[in-house]
């Protein structure tokens, strides 16, 4: 009998334990989140915070640029990192893989101190996934128009605009925001912008690109342009902001979460 009370005290006892832990890994998280900037912060100044392999695949080898993108984005503004549980098996990853892909929950990630080692152990299940959504997206919902709208050129009005609106939201808003990128042709990247300078003549913007995992991209923009050029692989090419439904979920589930 007093076997039995020793085994329920040490189980209330990790019960208990594991509970406290849990409450403060969600305060944790939620008061870093209270500031607006903590993503766009990790994403500036940690490499810990980026993807930890680059953008490949896709149909016809074309590239999953657009998903990795906003996986991305969702793994860093919905991922509860939890480093002191086992890692998970393969059926338990495929399960927090798609749960960030929808973007309508917090997920928990045991295992992994940060997104780069989630995503480095498991690039394989996360890039079967990411294709899998192009597909949906491609096949079913129809999203390949998206990438034959906008031109690589914009007028000059067009583009100010767009950078004004981009700047507030990025620094005034705080807010990781993903843009299509139009190449020449009917070619269309993406990125996600963390971060832009105001400038005497115009601004400086900071990207990240699934192209060149790891890196943060400076783009310099002079009133009066049309369209960006900052490496020889893409050329000219101009931006779009989008995906501004997802952000503003994710948003939501973070505030929802932490009521």
């Amino acid at each position: 009998m007093r076997s039995i009370y020793l085994s329920l005290l040490i189980a209330l006892t990790t019960f208990s334990a594991h509970s406290a832990m849990a409450q403060t890994t969600k305060q944790k998280f939620c008061k870093e989140r209270e500031n607006k900037h903590f993503v766009r912060n990790q994403m500036m100044t940690k490499i810990s915070a980026h993807m930890g392999f680059r953008n490949y695949g896709g149909l016809l080898n074309g590239g999953v640029c657009w998903w990795h993108s906003r996986f991305h984005r969702n793994a860093l503004y919905l991922g509860i990192f939890r480093p002191e549980y086992s890692k998970p098996s393969e059926d338990e990853a495929k399960t927090i893989i798609k749960a960030i892909r929808r973007g309508r929950s917090v997920v928990e990630i045991p295992g992994y101190r940060n997104l780069r080692e989630f995503s480095i152990d498991n690039d394989h299940l996360i890039q079967n996934e990411l294709e899998a959504w192009q597909r949906t997206d491609g096949f079913i919902n129809q999203q390949w128009v998206i990438g034959l709208l906008g031109t690589a050129k914009r007028s000059e009005n067009g583009m100010r605009k767009m950078m004004d609106g981009l700047y507030d939201r990025v620094v005034n808003q705080g807010d990781v925001t993903y843009q299509k990128l139009q190449i020449k042709g009917i070619d269309a990247h993406a990125w996600l912008v963390v971060d832009m300078k105001k400038t005497r003549t115009g601004y400086t913007l900071y990207a990240v690109d699934s192209n060149f995992p790891g890196e943060l991209q400076k783009v310099r923009y002079n009133y009066g342009d049309k369209f960006f050029h900052y490496n020889r692989w893409y050329g000219e090419f101009a931006p779009y902001t989008g995906r501004k439904v997802e952000i503003k979920r994710v948003k939501k589930v973070i505030k929802e979460f932490c009521e």
